[in-house]
């Protein structure tokens, strides 16, 4: 792993994605490139000595920026620090931090809830697209409503253009008439033929990837291949 230092950055792009989630575009200052592994994150100064760690949604191939997705809605001093960030403004941050990286599994599956996404976004792109990686690869992702959905278009994309790859999005409080899969994510586990030879890849809130955890450990997954990164 290369070891961490400081960056100093500007923000490109602010996307306000939807009520709940943005996304941020940090174009580096100096140094300026970042080398890091898919599914690493950086720790932002919000001010004073507080920081907070975001996972770097871009993929390795982009050494110059890094995307951030941040989560809005808890409210607290870095989720408003990050909101009030405007194109422009500088931004001073650690990287790259963090373990949470794909191991050489034969079979991958990745579960995330809401924010747990970014460290996703990441190593999938970065498998599929830069690594043409054949392996079996599942992505299972859950929202709470249909508001806060989003990057959907790119996901169907790269699930309709890659035959090893294969993802559901689950709305847990879906709208009356709703079409599409509702529930959990642990409802698609039972789609997925697990057994020994899968890496499970869980990001997102504590109670998912508890539960996560223990189920796919009775369908025969290794614990010590069960890898996580939880969200508060």
């Amino acid at each position: 792993m290369v070891k961490p230092q400081s960056f100093q950055a500007k923000v490109a792009e602010h996307i306000e994605l939807n009520k709940k989630y943005h996304s941020l575009r940090l174009e580096l200052v100096d140094p300026h490139q970042l080398e890091f592994a898919a599914g690493q994150y950086i720790s932002v100064a919000i001010g004073g000595a507080a920081r907070r760690a975001y996972s770097i949604a871009s993929t390795p191939a982009t050494k110059h920026a890094v995307e951030l997705l941040v989560d809005i809605e808890p409210g607290g001093k870095g989720s408003t620090f990050m909101k009030n960030l405007k194109p422009g403004d500088a931004v001073e941050f650690l990287a790259p931090l963090g373990i949470f990286t794909v191991a050489t599994e034969p079979k991958l599956l990745f579960v995330a809830t809401g924010s747990g996404i970014a460290p996703f976004k990441s190593m999938l792109f970065d498998l599929l697209e830069d690594k043409k990686d054949q392996r079996e690869i599942w992505l299972l992702w859950g929202l709470r409503q249909v508001e806060e959905m989003f990057w959907e278009e790119e996901w169907r994309q790269i699930n309709e253009y890659y035959a090893n790859f294969h993802y559901r999005l689950m709305i847990s409080k879906p709208p009356g008439m709703w079409p599409l899969v509702s529930g959990h994510v642990d409802k698609e586990l039972n789609d997925v033929a697990l057994n020994q030879d899968w890496g499970v890849y869980l990001c997102g809130n504590k109670e998912m990837i508890a539960e996560v955890s223990q189920m796919v450990q009775n369908r025969g997954v290794d614990i010590n291949k069960i890898y996580k990164e939880g969200y508060a």
